[in-house]
């Protein structure tokens, strides 16, 4: 499921098509490609492509402006052939009927595929609504981002007004990490534990990135299953719905 490491491995493998000029429009689901964006995209030159969080933007030259993608639960990106991810956690995306987006160049292509149609493909909005990318926020706006915040820690990061990119699978690995329950409201949280969250976090991606993706973590996807014992201290780890979201703790070690 992509998060904001799988986003940035997108992006990186994406950057081979900067300075290639679009040639047709090959593929564009209406329910995943927006009003708007064919037309923008046809005869363009592609100049950067840029990310922040979980949104991929593709800049385009000669004023043409740019394009948001943004993968949903399943969307990976193919350019000439191959992809940085073959097969995502908890969906296959290797079939061509699941095209969703293609575009073709004078030479090679840039595919999403997505099985699920989760994926949107739109006029970018230049990350309006986002917060700070979470591979560059800083301490002090970290703080500034949690303070005053209500409700459970879990559901706080899990916000991209807060911190942009990270996701279930990522918030509950941090969490893990830092010893913090994610039902613990964020106003209870200490200095030192804000402090603890941040550095975790910035240490934790690269290293995951570096690893293959938010799935590399010690809080496993086959962990993530009634009964799984805690990798830290045996524990039986615990299974609620937190924002929303499946989420997985150690009742022994979280606090």
């Amino acid at each position: 499921m992509p998060e904001i490491l799988e986003v940035e491995m997108f992006r990186r493998a994406s950057a081979a098509v900067v300075g290639r000029r679009i040639v047709e429009v090959t593929h564009a689901d209406p329910l995943v490609v927006a009003d708007g964006v064919v037309e923008s995209l046809e005869g363009a030159k592609v100049v950067a492509l840029t990310r922040r969080g979980k949104v991929m933007t593709m800049e385009l030259a000669a004023h043409r402006g740019a394009i948001d993608v943004h993968f949903g639960m399943a969307g990976r990106v193919v350019v000439d052939g191959a992809s940085p991810i073959d097969e995502l956690v908890y969906a296959a995306s290797d079939d061509s009927k699941w095209i969703r987006f293609g575009l073709r160049f004078g030479r090679g292509f840039l595919h999403v595929s997505d099985p699920r149609r989760f994926s949107r493909v739109t006029l970018s909005r230049r990350w309006e609504g986002l917060g700070p990318d979470a591979f560059d926020v800083d301490l002090g706006e970290w703080r500034r981002r949690l303070a005053g915040r209500r409700g459970p820690v879990k559901a706080v990061l899990l916000d991209q007004s807060t911190v942009a990119g990270l996701g279930n699978m990522l918030v509950d690995e941090i969490l893990w990490r830092a010893g913090v329950s994610p039902r613990r409201p964020v106003v209870d949280l200490s200095p030192v534990e804000v402090r603890r969250l941040h550095g975790i976090t910035v240490r934790t991606l690269p290293e995951l990135l570096a690893k293959g993706g938010s799935h590399a973590g010690r809080l496993a996807v086959e962990l993530r299953v009634p009964g799984s014992a805690c990798p830290r201290d045996g524990a039986e780890l615990t299974r609620a719905t937190i924002g929303g979201r499946t989420t997985f703790w150690c009742p022994a070690h979280q606090t």
